[in-house]
Order: structure tokens, then C-alpha cells, then sequence
């Protein structure tokens, strides 16, 4: 399985997704008062971006030299205290497994069209080890060691939490649901199956049906509508260019849950791969990593 193609295109789609956000911003259904942005710069490190510790950016496979990217937000916030990470791999990426002074990784949180950041932290690397840059946000460190995840996808992996405060946002979907148990794994289970079937069946009408929160939450954040979000991705493109859903293989997903168990998906490796992939005779694949919540006993898509 070629990675490779996740990442490429994952990348582009969201890029895009921007684009297309910026130039329809007057057919938006809903407008938001106030959007957050997060941008993201990283040196010969690779490097993760966590809004209340879900991932919103990396740079795999981009790790050599300057990256920068930025992304909205705000359907990952709450009104209310909210957390941004920054995760750096302790390692050169080099085969000598040793962390170099030119190797940092930054993050700064701020309101669209403003240009005092809300939150912001940095990791650099000083003594041959990781540590937070002192002097890049005065505003107080919540957490700095090894990652929460340092067990699983996120092994050799050191993180740095700032919490920061975010108002006047939509009432998101997700913020009514109510945190998802064991009992509900099998219905979990079962949705994503049947979404993968409608892969299979190259069905674009009814994914786009059941993965509607997704495009809804995109279209508030860039001020745009669903459907043109929806027709962003490359679906029909893949579909035509041979890519085919593939079996799951629950061995190697984790479930994960965030925001008290509202939101929840089911996750693999650094990037977070989910089981909705679709595959290439060349083993390139793209996946579809939605979120889930759990609204009126029903598993949906809320982003």
C-alpha cells in the first residue's frame, strides 16, 4: 500500500477545498461570526498539529527543509477552552537518530483577520534535545513530555499543549452528542462497512448522503456551500481511474475518541489512515477519515 497517495492528495483536496472556500464565500448558506485559523511551519522534522487532540495537519512525507501550511479550524473548537498541540518526532529522520539544532516545529492559533495569535507553541532543539521555545508565546505551557499516544501511533514522539479560549462559534453538531461507549462499537463497526460498500459500489450519491456533515461543517468553516465542497473531492476522477475500495482489516485500526467521547473514529499509523480507502492496480489509495458522533442513537458523520 502506497501511503504516498493518501498524503498527496489529502494535501491538494484540502488546498483546494481553501480555494474554493475563498472564491464562493458569498454563496455561503451559513456564515460564521468568528473563524479561527491554525498555521503550521516546521523545519527537517516531522511534525503533527492537534486541535484538542485531534490531528488537523503533518508533514509526512514533506519532512526535508522549510514546510508551511494552514488550515480553519473552527469545527474542531468549542466555545470555551480548547487545547493546540504541537508533536515532533524525537528522531533525525537521517539513520542517526539524532535531533539537530535546525530541526523545529511551530503553531499559531489566530481569529481571521487578526493578527495578535490566540495561542502558539514551538518545539526546538537545544542540548542535542527537544524543548519548548521560551520565547515564542508568552502564554503558559499546559503540557510538555513524551506524547499521550507515545504507545501506539505516535511512538518516539514529544508534545507541547497550550489551552486557549474560543467564542461566538456555531453550535456544532457534535457538541450535543452524547459520549460514545463500548456498546456502540458494533454500530460503529457496521456504518463504516456499509460506507465502504457504497465505495465498492461506486455509489457517489449515497456517500455523499451519508457523509454530509462532513461537507456541512467544511462550508461554514470556508464560508462556501456543502455541495460545492462535496464537488471539490475527486471521486469520480478516482472511480474513473480505476481505484476500488478494499476489504477492511479491523486488526489494524484503533478505535479513538476525543472531546469526552462525543467525537470518535476509527485510526491507524502516523496520519491517521481510516478504513474508508479506495485503491489503484499501482497500490496508491486515498482514504476518507471523517469523524463520528453518536446523535439521536445514530452514528454520524460531523465532520
Amino acid at each position: 500500500m502506497n501511503q504516498t497517495g493518501v498524503l498527496y492528495w489529502v494535501k491538494i483536496v484540502f488546498f483546494f477545498v481553501g480555494m474554493v472556500g475563498i472564491m464562493n464565500n458569498l454563496n455561503a448558506e451559513e456564515k460564521i461570526k468568528k473563524n479561527y485559523i491554525v498555521n503550521f511551519n516546521t523545519n527537517d522534522a516531522l511534525c503533527f498539529v492537534k486541535i484538542n487532540d485531534m490531528l488537523v495537519m503533518d508533514n509526512v512525507g514533506m519532512t526535508e527543509n522549510n514546510f508551511t501550511s494552514g488550515k480553519t479550524i473552527s469545527s474542531y473548537l468549542q466555545n470555551g477552552d480548547n487545547t493546540l498541540s504541537i508533536t515532533m518526532l524525537n528522531d533525525s529522520l537521517k539513520g542517526d537518530h539524532k535531533v539537530t539544532s535546525n530541526m523545529w516545529c511551530s503553531a499559531i492559533v489566530t481569529e481571521a483577520n487578526e493578527k495578535s495569535p490566540v495561542s502558539g507553541v514551538k518545539l526546538i532543539v537545544e542540548d542535542g534535545k527537544i524543548s519548548v521555545d521560551p520565547n515564542f508565546n508568552p502564554r503558559k505551557i499546559a503540557y510538555f513530555g513524551d506524547s499521550p499516544r507515545a504507545d501506539d501511533e505516535e511512538k518516539g514522539m514529544i508534545e507541547v499543549t497550550q489551552s486557549f479560549y474560543a467564542s461566538n462559534l456555531p453550535d456544532w453538531a457534535w457538541t450535543t452528542a452524547r459520549p460514545m461507549t463500548e456498546k456502540d462499537i458494533p454500530a460503529i463497526k457496521e456504518f463504516y462497512v456499509s460506507l465502504q460498500n457504497d465505495f465498492k459500489n461506486q455509489n457517489l450519491n449515497i456517500i455523499y448522503q451519508k457523509t454530509e456533515g462532513m461537507w456541512h461543517s467544511l462550508a461554514i468553516e470556508q464560508g462556501s456551500t456543502p455541495q460545492k465542497m462535496w464537488e471539490s473531492m475527486p471521486f469520480k476522477r478516482f472511480f474513473n481511474d480505476g481505484y476500488k475500495a478494499i476489504p477492511i482489516n479491523w486488526d489494524v485500526y484503533k478505535l479513538n475518541s476525543y472531546m469526552n467521547g462525543r467525537i470518535f473514529r476509527f485510526e491507524t499509523e502516523y496520519d491517521r489512515i481510516s478504513p474508508l480507502i479506495i485503491e489503484n492496480d499501482d497500490e496508491d489509495i486515498f482514504s476518507l477519515t471523517p469523524y463520528l458522533s453518536i446523535i439521536n442513537g445514530k452514528v454520524t458523520v460531523i465532520k
